[in-house]
């Protein structure tokens, strides 16, 4: 999505949905959350898996510390005992060691998801050892740049959208779909209400 797609598809939410609107209205519109595509994201995906973005950060860091570009053949060669040694669980170790194999043995090619559509891109990511739906909606929203996903599950949208709608028993993954085509832009607008309010929340303390 370029920069004019992605702020036609803001105007078009603002347009159409009250409730964005008054996000919009309250916070100013939503930047999109967007990583480059590739190995690299694909892994710091995998390490944000149940624990914050910061520390994600920091292993992250002591990762490419340890092994330098993060490559199919570094994370193969480095083994499930020396991405411990960086920090890594034993789980997302082994998760890193087997996306490295099924690169390296062809059975996925990060730079060929790009080229399918949002379903078999998917299925494609899902089918790796340790990338949940989530973690594949993600990377197609982030490094892809795909514009009609939305990432189930996920804590910060299910809580925002409750929130704006006042109703905690609320479906948000059934709820997003008055957003399509523009699922990936409402998730932005609402990742960006969540972090507005817990900060005003938290300067309130």
């Amino acid at each position: 999505m370029t920069p004019t797609e992605y702020q036609r598809a803001v105007a078009t939410l603002r347009r159409q949905c009250p409730t964005l609107r008054a996000v919009d209205d309250s916070f100013g519109p939503p930047s999109p959350n967007r990583r480059p595509a590739g190995l690299d994201t694909l892994v710091r995906i995998i390490l944000e898996q149940q624990i914050s973005v910061k520390a994600a950060d920091a292993i992250h860091k002591r990762l490419t510390r340890g092994l330098g570009r993060l490559s199919a053949r570094a994370l193969v060669d480095a083994g499930e005992d020396g991405l411990r040694a960086l920090g890594l669980t034993r789980q997302k170790a082994h998760y890193c060691v087997e996306l490295g194999h099924a690169i390296r043995a062809r059975r996925f090619s990060v730079a060929g998801i790009a080229r399918r559509s949002d379903a078999d891109a998917l299925a494609a990511l899902v089918d790796l050892k340790g990338i949940g739906p989530w973690s594949a909606s993600i990377y197609l929203m982030m490094a892809l740049g795909r514009t009609d996903i939305w990432p189930p599950g996920d804590l910060a949208l299910d809580r925002a959208v409750r929130q704006l709608l006042g109703d905690p028993s609320i479906d948000p993954a059934a709820t997003a779909d008055r957003w399509s085509p523009y699922r990936t832009v409402a998730a932005d607008y609402l990742w960006h209400y969540y972090r507005k309010t817990r900060s005003l929340s938290e300067n309130l303390i």
